[in-house]
């Protein structure tokens, strides 16, 4: 076996010589090899590949020089590997590009023949040139940027209800049917095949790039980038702005993502493009309807009657288990039961996991909608849960046109404030009371929350008043928050959901940040199940499948 990570790589050539060439596109567990010979900010995906390398045997690899991560995996790599070839592949597609290419695929040949103790065999060459990759027929989804990990591309495969289409640099490799003629013909040919494909951003005549958005069956895009990769974020913001198609961006480390906050991504911008939603719930009994909001922290549920009105609504600790703080908030509701419910839609990350739900939703869709019962005006839904934040941004009928999470990350979040609370010895409510009474202005710099820790210690060993570094500590999440505003493109009328809403330092803080007041609630942690409760209404006439 002979690894290779992109699409310019002679693959067929290596076919040709008698090797088995595999893309490595496998995410890494963990970098532990990898940042023992680089750092730690050093591009992911170049980290994943020395990992699959160094951890699962791989001997034989053939690098493309795309970019100073892969020429610094060469250099790592140099004196492990059974046989590693670093091929110069040029920038442009011209006469001068093709004959410098032919050179580097001849000297592959002499090396790897050489290695090998083999032949270059054109009949096995033509047999492993293999037609594009069909595009489908119909309707179809698109991965588009960086080359994207095994498990993003079968997570949102077995979630989407459209074919997926990989036009990632790691998937989008085309090669026409190769010509007859001898070896030197068919080399000069294959260089300008393999010049010849859609570039990817290495490229200077990137334009080509136009064409994978061209299809007229393209509905929407999941554009992936890499962490500490900086090429194809550029393009991202160009199509963000330009593109009229919707468009999910999804970042990863290359490590297996947290499948919740994944799943979360790409089902809410499935329902974005109205490709899923609130499945027919089975005929049953029951006068009221039910959504659930089950998150990390709380667990919260509405009822309602078959006219829409509210009947009644709960908030419970969620708990070790989902199912567990679902069964806790209905008693805690006081005489409604799971069977005495015609429909019952769960939402939030434990959304999988309530047995007695009839359907789910997911929480970015059912905050848009229980946002726009509650205040029609919004356009922007900001909401700061336990687990995450996220800011969702709605036209005029309350529809999600565009969302934005954080990252796998506590920082800015409301687990964040329950560990700096514990830091400092308060109960919630008493930290956001005490963060109103600051007079000195402190700056919490760090982006996670492990050294946001260290920092609030820090602070208390220099004898600041507990007000200041709470206030530090609203400006902290107000800062990253906005952030994730001006990602999303919101704008006011704003909205603030979730439970660190009952927190008048961080609100205040935001709402400075923003240049806008947030309209809240008067019981913000209810917005998703609110949301769940009247896509389990609309379930009783939708269609039976």
């Amino acid at each position: 076996m002979i690894g290779y990570t992109c699409k310019y790589t002679p693959v067929e050539l290596l076919a040709a010589l008698g090797g088995e060439p595999v893309l490595l596109e496998r995410e890494a567990e963990d970098f532990t090899r990898a940042e023992a010979l680089t750092h730690n900010h050093f591009c992911c995906h170049a980290k994943a590949l020395l990992e699959q390398c160094l951890g699962q045997g791989i001997r034989e690899l053939v690098l493309v020089n795309c970019c100073d991560s892969i020429r610094r995996c060469r250099d790592v790599l140099a004196g492990q590997m059974d046989f590693l070839f670093l091929m110069d592949l040029p920038r442009r597609d011209d006469s001068c590009a093709r004959a410098r290419l032919r050179a580097e695929l001849d000297r592959l040949i002499a090396e790897y023949s050489a290695y090998r103790g083999t032949r270059f065999d054109p009949a096995r060459f033509r047999a492993a040139v293999s037609p594009a990759p069909a595009v489908p027929s119909g309707p179809f989804l698109a991965v588009l940027g960086a080359r994207a990990g095994s498990s993003l591309l079968e997570a949102l495969r077995r979630v989407s209800p459209l074919p997926v289409a990989d036009f990632t640099c790691g998937g989008n490799r085309s090669l026409p049917p190769p010509p007859e003629g001898d070896t030197d013909a068919l080399l000069d040919w294959y260089a300008g095949a393999l010049l010849g494909q859609i570039p990817c951003l290495r490229m200077e005549a990137v334009g080509r790039r136009e064409e994978l958005l061209d299809h007229p069956n393209l509905r929407g895009v999941v554009y992936h980038t890499v962490k500490f990769c900086d090429f194809y974020s550029f393009e991202y913001e160009r199509l963000r702005k330009h593109s009229p198609l919707p468009i999910l961006k999804v970042e990863t480390d290359f490590t297996p993502q947290s499948s919740g906050q994944l799943s979360t991504r790409l089902e809410a911008f499935l329902e974005e493009l109205d490709l899923r939603g609130a499945p027919a719930a089975p005929r049953r009994a029951g006068q009221y309807v039910a959504g659930i909001d089950s998150g990390s922290t709380t667990t919260n549920v509405v009822v309602l009657d078959l006219e829409g009105n509210l009947a009644a609504s709960a908030i419970v600790r969620t708990g070790p288990r989902a199912s567990q703080g679902a069964e806790k908030a209905f008693a805690a509701l006081g005489g409604f039961r799971p069977e005495d419910m015609a429909a019952i839609v769960a939402t939030g990350y434990g959304r999988g996991n309530i047995p007695f739900a009839t359907g789910q939703v997911t929480e970015i869709t059912c905050h848009a909608r229980g946002a726009h019962r509650l205040y029609p005006q919004a356009r922007s839904i900001v909401d700061i849960g336990g687990q995450d934040s996220k800011v969702i941004c709605l036209d005029e009928s309350g529809s999600v046109t565009g969302f934005v999470m954080n990252d796998k990350c506590a920082a800015g979040t409301g687990r964040f404030l329950e560990l700096m609370a514990r830091t400092l010895e308060l109960e919630l409510d008493e930290m956001a009371r005490v963060g109103l009474q600051w007079e000195q202005e402190l700056t919490i710099s760090s982006m996670c929350t492990v050294f946001a820790e260290s920092e609030v210690v820090s602070l208390i060993a220099d004898n600041h008043s507990t007000a200041d570094i709470v206030h530090g500590l609203n400006q902290s999440v107000a800062a990253k928050t906005a952030a994730l505003a001006a990602r999303a493109g919101a704008k006011a009328p704003y909205m603030m959901t979730g439970g660190v809403a009952r927190n008048r330092g961080v609100v205040e803080a935001l709402e400075a940040r923003l240049g806008a007041p947030l309209w809240i609630a008067s019981d913000p942690d209810l917005c998703g199940a609110l949301g769940a409760a009247l896509f389990a209404l609309d379930s009783l006439s939708a269609p039976q499948a």
